[in-house]
């Protein structure tokens, strides 16, 4: 069955609406500032801010998302900004099952999530996250007031307690309401930045013979 979101974000692409959304958040540009380019997952990318913003930075980009038509509007500007050839586009639905796409065990330096929610990709991104690399994630909350949200929006508490749980290591972490003047229909915003722990470093540190 034909999924009814993408078909809704498709005919809001190709009538020329959400493509003025030309800057990554400020989130995703402080996060990777000191940081080597490597390889990226940019999930639910839209029209491609931040995945150009990675391309742009010398990252190598998957970017994923079930519009085509969002999709074209990446390619069309990474061409433009002269990184075309460090991202790979994926058109595929995130919320199929069995998933339209894989996210590999251990093949990414950076999984980036904004404003996609799909709890069961939770599981996939925490694996898919190399040792030592980072989750950067912001994703809607409920509207001030609401007695219950849906299934696109997080619980007040719900990503950092998800993440720590993991045993990551939080390097940023903040919830805020709705921006005043925003198209974010008065829905606040949870932020994280988390990295995973070296694992492999771990056990060579525990696997060292005690000196007596």
């Amino acid at each position: 069955m034909d999924n009814p979101q993408i078909a809704k974000w498709n005919a809001r692409y190709a009538g020329g609406r959400h493509t003025a959304a030309a800057e990554p958040i400020p989130l995703l540009t402080a996060a990777i500032a000191d940081v080597p380019p490597g390889r990226a997952l940019d999930l639910g990318c839209g029209t491609g801010p931040h995945a150009i913003r990675l391309a742009e930075s010398g990252w190598q980009v998957d970017a994923v998302d079930g519009a085509a038509a969002g999709i074209e509007l990446l390619l069309a500007r990474a061409g433009r900004a002269g990184c075309r050839e460090r991202i790979r586009a994926h058109v595929a639905d995130l919320e199929a099952d069995p998933p339209a796409f894989v996210i590999a065990e251990g093949a990414y330096d950076l999984i980036v999530d904004c404003f996609f929610l799909h709890r069961p990709l939770f599981t996939a991104v925490r694996r898919g996250v190399r040792p030592g690399g980072l989750l950067v994630a912001a994703l809607h909350l409920p509207a001030p007031g609401a007695q219950r949200g849906h299934r696109y929006v997080l619980q007040p508490g719900e990503l950092e307690k998800l993440v720590t749980g993991w045993g990551w290591t939080l390097l940023h972490s903040e919830e805020r309401g709705p921006s005043e003047g925003a198209s974010d229909h008065g829905l606040g915003v949870a932020e994280i930045v988390a990295r995973r722990p070296q694992a492999a470093a771990a056990r060579r540190e525990t696997a060292r013979p005690q000196s007596r």
